[in-house]
């Protein structure tokens, strides 16, 4: 009877076990598909800044990625120092948000795109 006891209180903590690496996998799923997401985004935003254009300053949208909806934010802005670079350089930040379980997360990335002329 106590080696079954001790099975059972072993076994039960093996549950528990699974069930947080399950929540944590899922986690790190959501993580990857919205760095996916704004990596794909960024590569757009690169593409059309070496066209010689450049999007909206901000622009805010939700987008449908593997069954779950992320909130998309960019925002493009001018340098204004140093003055050298400013004219060569726009600042670019973009954050994807989704829900899960009871709070927000999100991811942000950052980084300078050229300004063509």
């Amino acid at each position: 009877m106590i080696s079954v006891l001790i099975l059972g209180v072993g076994l039960t903590a093996v549950a528990n076990s699974y069930i947080l690496a399950l929540r944590g996998a899922n986690s790190a799923q959501n993580n990857i598909s919205a760095l996916m997401l704004a990596k794909e985004k960024f590569e757009n935003l690169e593409l059309v800044s070496l066209k010689g254009a450049l999007p909206s300053t901000a622009s805010l949208e939700v987008i449908k990625f593997s069954n779950k909806d992320y909130n998309y934010q960019q925002e493009i802005a001018q340098l204004t120092e140093p003055a050298d670079l400013a004219k060569y350089l726009v600042s670019a930040c973009l954050s994807v948000s989704w829900p899960e379980k009871n709070s927000s997360k999100n991811v942000t990335l950052a980084t300078y795109l050229l300004q063509q002329k």
